[in-house]
């Protein structure tokens, strides 16, 4: 794995150019229970420019000011009553943008991920570990990501939750429109990446 990514990586590139650059990297919690890791694996960007963000128009409310602390903060989410979802905010302070984190390949802590689906999620048992987490609800539950989380810096060194750089793998992106919005719809902002052999 790679070396833990610093505060630049998240605020010196573009939301679109981080949604993609994130791609590869190693999402990491050091939970008390245990270390568990995973390749983000899909993602999608969200700008106060795009009418599918939050912070649409540059509007603060209290649920989205992490949203403006600048690039490397975790903004993390309730949603429809029953998830919370996982951000890393981009670019600089005051600019309200983030990338959503939909899906992870799991590669250390995978007993732990799974008895934390189980004991956060639905009861239901997870049917392959290739589902663990493969969505932004299930992600959160995987890694133990709750609301407690919100603002957490990635970069301060003292942070149990923290992004590794990517190794040099050879890998397809595929770009497409983003997953469960109204709006913005014709924005190319969601990114999938599968490994090649």
């Amino acid at each position: 794995m790679g070396k833990r990514v610093t505060g630049d990586f998240f605020r010196k590139r573009s939301t679109v150019h981080l949604a993609k650059d994130l791609l590869g990297c190693v999402l990491v919690h050091e939970t008390p229970d245990g270390r568990i890791a995973g390749v983000i694996c899909e993602t999608e960007a969200y700008t106060e420019r795009d009418e599918a963000s939050h912070t649409f128009g540059g509007r603060r409310t209290k649920r989205n000011e992490v949203m403006f602390l600048g690039g490397g903060h975790l903004y993390v989410y309730f949603t429809y009553g029953m998830y919370h979802c996982l951000n890393i905010v981009s670019e600089k302070e005051g600019f309200g943008s983030a990338v959503l984190v939909r899906a992870a390949k799991p590669i250390e802590g995978l007993a732990l991920a799974r008895q934390n689906r189980q004991r956060l999620g639905t009861g239901k048992r997870t049917v392959c570990d290739r589902d663990i987490m493969n969505g932004p609800g299930k992600l959160c539950q995987a890694f133990a990501i709750e609301k407690r989380h919100n603002g957490v810096n990635l970069t301060d060194a003292e942070s149990a939750v923290y992004v590794l750089g990517r190794e040099d793998i050879p890998m397809s992106i595929q770009r497409t429109p983003r997953i469960g919005i109204s709006k913005g719809t014709e924005r190319l902002w969601r990114f999938v990446y599968t490994e090649r052999s």
